[in-house]
């Protein structure tokens, strides 16, 4: 199962640098920013791009019209904003599937260096290991009904290649669990199963089910982090389950299409940090349980490439194909 490239893999997790965009000129752009999401309204990313495309507005001058566009694990979106002009009229929200897609799909769909100009590193977040109550009530109860033979539990992710895809495909690997993978266009069709008992576990990006974990209506397992969350003190990590390997975690950034003069990209990025900056953005995102990292196209290169090489090992391991 190819144990020890997989243990190696948080070597490869260094800690996002903090920089800022080079300067902006005195670029505008000519009509209303179209600000692509690639999941449907109601997900953490599609929050995370409404709040950042309202502060971006004023700095541009212009209206960030948000458009959702989900399909195929983000690549509907990914491959629209591609074959559009690097004027500065569009820019994509991307996350840790952007990393991914290139290594599951043959030919590979896109490059996301040189297609695609890093324009910011908004945030990131942990993601909690969840199930429905009915399932367990702790990780060891979970971990006994998951290695039992037979037809096995059923995973739910909010797509085929994102991350929390990534996430449970390299626990069911390093755990040893029977278990099949369950794919949604979304997080809210995905969870409205979980809460009804017809799939069985998911890893969730910590927005989407904090008010469920408050209300009993997921039990919440774990916590894929180095430490324990502010916000869910008394849940453990994997690490202290004895998982330290396993890697999970959702990020945010903004990309745009490659080719774009260099004041048109540092003004965009400068939109975007501005909007993360905003004292009401930044107390709502961590209300949420989102760290915000505030990073320049710098620190976005850095994440797609750590990524880039983390995931196309667990792809590799567990032999994923396109769903």
């Amino acid at each position: 199962m190819h144990r020890r490239a997989l243990l190696a893999m948080p070597a490869l997790l260094a800690a996002p640098l903090l920089g800022g965009p080079a300067l902006a000129q005195d670029w505008k752009p000519a009509a209303p920013v179209r600000f692509i999401v690639p999941f449907p309204p109601g997900s953490s990313i599609d929050l995370v791009g409404r709040l950042v495309a309202d502060g971006a507005g004023p700095v541009l001058s212009q209206n960030v019209v948000v458009e959702n566009r989900p399909g195929a694990g983000t690549l509907v979106a990914v491959q629209a904003v591609k074959t559009m002009p690097p004027d500065g009229q569009a820019a994509l929200v991307v996350a840790n599937s952007f990393t991914v897609n290139p290594n599951l799909h043959k030919p590979k769909p896109y490059d996301p260096l040189a297609d695609f100009t890093p324009l910011a590193l908004l945030v990131e977040m942990p993601h909690v290991v969840v199930c429905h109550p009915g399932l367990a009530a702790n990780f060891q109860e979970f971990l006994a009904k998951a290695r039992q033979p037979g037809q096995g539990l059923s995973f739910g992710s909010n797509g085929q290649g994102t991350s929390q895809h990534m996430g449970m495909e390299h626990l069911k690997l390093l755990a040893g669990l029977n278990a099949q993978h369950v794919p949604y266009r979304g997080t809210p069709q995905m969870m409205t199963d979980l809460l009804a008992g017809r799939v069985d576990y998911t890893f969730a990006n910590m927005p989407d089910v904090l008010q469920m974990i408050r209300e009993r209506q997921v039990a919440p397992l774990a916590v894929v982090a180095r430490q324990r969350h502010r916000l869910l003190p008394d849940v453990p990590t994997l690490a202290e389950l004895g998982f330290p390997q396993v890697i999970s975690d959702s990020w945010y950034g903004v990309v745009m299409p490659a080719g774009a003069r260099p004041e048109v990209a540092a003004g965009l990025s400068k939109a975007w940090l501005d909007s993360l900056n905003r004292p009401a953005t930044r107390a709502k995102m961590e209300e949420l349980g989102l760290d915000i990292l505030g990073g320049g196209p710098a620190d976005l290169v850095t994440r797609i490439q750590r990524d880039t090489g983390v995931y196309a090992e667990v792809i590799r391991a567990a032999n994923l194909q396109p769903g």
